[in-house]
């Protein structure tokens, strides 16, 4: 057995603070004729360059200097690039959620026909073609002049009157509905992206929502099936989304995240952001024993009379994380999404290393919460696996999935459900 190396994958995670930039080669193995039908499966990645550098230009998520977010993705590719030896001009890079809007809309077609001899045929098996015709009606979105479609989302058919069918080829009907979500982005947004990009010589192979690689990373199948909450905490901005049924139901982005936090860290013990950072990470939201009230935020600290940390800074903490979940709480129950949460909450980012952030979250979302590490980042490189890497990590995800690449046999075709969900990061999409 050997291996062969195949064209190299950029990952470019473009964050308030942090421009995080990672260099994988997907490692194939040449197997024997008895398992050639297997040799599909998904690969390992191996890293073999990445970069953390300070970001400028970028403030809550979004480019308000061009030149200088230009000059700082170029710094951390740059670095990557020699630590790699190898020349980037292509990657995958990650969109921020702000001031998006999502459309979700439905095609429908019939599928009676008629015969060669003028007999009208009521019904008739589902057939790949249906659904594409099905979904390019429901794709049929109006986009502004100023607005550009960042993602198209097949959420599940109606067939008849039968609603929320995941694959709906082979079976037998009248009519045929798709049912879709447009994620739809402002141009500016978008122009800015690509300008910064080209000031760093740099072209985008894939634009993708940040939300929604977070998830790739660190949502595993049966989450993603039975209804999870994501939350992807930065330090300028806060990402959310609801998987439900393998797709996305609801995404946000907040301008609230882990500097909020630090900063009235700073204030509470007067010290400065650095040393404020460190204390929020050792001292959390409080104990195992803190009952939260709402509109009593004290009641997140523990009331004891033993020694530990400042009470003060306890409750700086534990008030910002809890307007922050409150607010993605509120706007979940405002986009009537809260029903989609049934397995739990999974926090991530960096902004979400703080101890005892888990409980908080618990009892504002009411159900189980817990801080995840990037399941998917163990395949390929365990240095990866710290939260703040959760997007980059699902960037590596969305190129590493067979079905995204172009090299897939035709014989080789995925399942309808699979490129569906890989679809979400697509912006143009084929089923057939």
């Amino acid at each position: 057995m050997f291996h062969r190396r195949v064209p190299l994958i950029c990952a470019l995670d473009i964050g308030s603070s942090k421009i995080r930039a990672v260099i994988a080669e997907l490692i194939e193995s040449d197997q024997d004729a008895d398992s050639a039908n297997d040799s599909k499966s998904q690969a390992p990645l191996k890293v073999v360059g990445r970069a953390e550098k300070p970001s400028s230009g970028i403030v809550g998520g979004e480019i308000v200097n061009v030149e200088q977010a230009a000059s700082s993705i170029r710094d951390a590719v740059d670095a990557a690039s020699v630590m790699a030896s190898v020349d980037i001009r292509e990657v995958v890079v990650s969109f921020n959620g702000r001031h998006l809007r999502s459309v979700n809309s439905d095609g429908r077609i019939s599928l009676t026909s008629t015969s060669a001899s003028d007999d009208v045929q009521p019904v008739r098996e589902i057939s790949e073609a249906d659904i594409q015709r099905a979904l390019n009606s429901a794709r049929s979105v109006t986009v502004r002049s100023d607005e550009n479609m960042l993602h198209t989302i097949p959420l599940d058919f109606s067939v008849d009157e039968t609603r929320h069918i995941k694959d709906p080829r082979g079976k037998t009907a009248a009519r045929l509905a798709a049912n879709v979500r447009s994620i739809i982005a402002p141009q500016s947004a978008v122009s800015d992206l690509d300008r910064a990009l080209d000031g760093a010589r740099l072209e985008s192979r894939d634009r993708v929502l940040q939300s929604l690689a977070a998830a790739k990373a660190c949502l595993k199948q049966d989450e993603m099936e039975e209804g999870t909450l994501l939350i992807d905490i930065g330090k300028g901005t806060t990402h959310s989304v609801i998987v439900w049924g393998g797709v996305p139901r609801y995404t946000s982005c907040v301008a609230m995240a882990g500097d909020f936090v630090t900063a009235d860290v700073a204030h509470a013990a007067k010290c400065n952001n650095d040393k404020a950072e460190k204390i929020k990470i050792m001292t959390g939201c409080g104990s195992d024993d803190a009952q939260p009230v709402e509109g009593r935020l004290e009641s997140l600290v523990a009331q004891d009379d033993q020694p530990g940390p400042d009470p003060k800074v306890m409750l700086a903490i534990a008030a910002r994380y809890s307007e922050l979940f409150l607010t993605i709480r509120d706007d979940i129950r405002r986009a009537k999404a809260e029903h989609f949460i049934k397995l739990g909450v999974v926090l991530t980012g960096g902004g979400s290393c703080c101890f005892g952030i888990e409980r908080l979250a618990a009892r504002i979302f009411g159900v189980s919460a817990k801080r995840d590490l990037c399941m998917g980042a163990g395949c390929f490189d365990a240095s990866l696996r710290h939260p703040r890497f959760s997007t980059v990590t699902g960037l590596l995800l969305h190129t590493l999935d067979p079905f995204t690449r172009s090299d897939l046999l035709p014989n080789e075709a995925p399942s309808f459900i699979r490129r569906a969900w890989n679809a979400i990061t697509c912006r143009d999409f084929v089923l057939t």
